[in-house]
């Protein structure tokens, strides 16, 4: 009975295995890109700030933050670690 599930949860555990692979990929480029961009809008924020539009800067560096490494990247990052858990829980079996 366990190596007919087995059998029957190989091609899903493949998939998943290739969407892991894919999903890292994915994040490490764009976390690279967003983090390059994180950058710029800083850059702008402070140059609001100095300015005197002290309320656009503070919107921009909320916005800097949330495209940061530290930001949505790391949101990404916590989802597939999660698709590795249920895909070695799945080998488990």
């Amino acid at each position: 009975m366990k190596l007919l599930l087995r059998i029957i949860l190989f091609p899903i555990i493949l998939i998943l295995s290739l969407l892991i692979a894919f999903s890292k990929f994915i994040v490490t480029i764009g976390g690279t890109i967003l983090g390059l961009f994180s950058f710029l809008v800083i850059l702008g924020a402070l140059a609001c700030i100095i300015q005197g539009e002290v309320k656009l800067g503070i919107e921009a560096l909320i916005i800097a933050f949330l495209i940061s490494p530290y930001g949505l990247p790391k949101i990404a990052m916590w989802m597939v670690a999660y698709l590795e858990y249920g895909k070695e829980k799945l080998k488990e079996i």
